[in-house]
């Protein structure tokens, strides 16, 4: 397993300690310990088996972050949106997407209190509690050091028994596309986006709407499959299966992870050019995927890479239920 570098001075391992006992009794609050007690880069919040047979995905109203500096916000759905978001988008400071070639720095943030957020699932249906936050927020939560992200955690446990009330818990869906050969491909993500030379699969933040009701990871899936591997199709519950759910335990960011089984043989993903990877690299079998689990190594090479959260869900899966 790698390891994100981690300051071991005498403040952080006290400040880890104590968000560690805080956390002890809520719910998954084990894991969370556990992850940060060996400094590991992932959280796997929902596994498989709690999300088996699930073939719709809903929302419904939850909570914006906390406010950082001030003093506490009404976090509720649409207060945050009219409190915090939508005066930073008329003063200029955001942007809604609506401008042509705009960009939108509205995002979903998993809300709940907790180490994991509010879902739940009533047979084939799984809803999942979301807020509004922003691109900046997400990216500030990027930039923070470890020490300082442990001191955010525990003021949140303090004021409110959530190590993320203050973070912006960004929600992202990723995708696992399994070629008609069998295989999948992985590449280090672009020097120019977030986590620059992490190993990924196809992933991307999920589309922020103000009518919770449109907010929709399967077509943010649909969507990103295309834009970053050139794969267009629609994905239903024939083709794709909903795997679960992993973050960051540091960042608080988690994805909404897809194994979707697509029509392209292995020499689509061999061949293209592709815009938020270096190059795409084959996994082929259930040794090869365990390596690049275990030791951060793909196929031939010789110098471990990171990977990402999601992607590890991902491959965790395909080594169970695939190969």
């Amino acid at each position: 397993m790698l390891e994100y570098p981690l300051s071991q001075t005498s403040e952080y391992l006290a400040c880890r300690d104590r968000v560690v006992a805080a956390v002890a009794d809520l719910p998954q609050g084990k894991a969370l310990s556990e992850a940060l007690n060996t400094g590991s880069d992932f959280l796997h919040l929902l596994d498989p088996d709690e999300v088996a047979g699930v073939t719709r995905i809903q929302v419904r109203e939850g909570h914006g972050p906390q406010n950082l500096n001030d003093e506490p916000l009404d976090t509720q759905f649409q207060a945050y949106l009219e409190a915090a978001i939508n005066p930073q988008i008329r003063s200029g400071l955001l942007a809604d997407g609506t401008k042509p070639r705009s960009y939108d720095d509205r995002k979903v943030r998993w809300s709940g209190a907790g180490v994991a957020g509010f879902w739940s699932r009533s047979q084939d249906t799984f809803t999942l509690e979301v807020g509004p936050t922003s691109y900046p927020r997400c990216r500030l939560d990027l930039t923070r050091s470890s020490l300082e992200s442990l001191k955010l955690m525990m003021r949140g446990l303090t004021n409110y028994q959530d190590p993320y009330a203050y973070f912006a818990r960004g929600v992202g869906v990723a995708v696992v596309p399994l070629t008609a050969d069998g295989n999948v491909y992985i590449g280090r993500r672009s020097t120019s986006l977030d986590y620059a030379g992490v190993l990924n699969f196809v992933a991307g933040w999920a589309t922020f709407s103000p009518t919770v009701q449109d907010i929709n990871f399967y077509q943010d899936a649909q969507r990103e499959l295309r834009e970053e591997v050139n794969v267009a199709m629609t994905l239903n519950d024939t083709n794709t299966r909903f795997i679960g759910m992993s973050g960051n335990p540091i960042t608080g960011e988690v994805d909404l992870v897809f194994v979707v089984q697509t029509e392209m043989g292995d020499r689509h993903f061999r061949s293209g050019q592709w815009e938020e990877h270096s190059c795409l690299v084959g996994i082929r079998n259930k040794a090869e995927a365990e390596v690049l689990l275990e030791h951060g190594l793909l196929p031939g090479e010789q110098e471990p890479c990171a990977l990402m959260f999601s992607s590890r869900l991902g491959l965790e899966y395909l080594v169970q239920q695939h190969w």
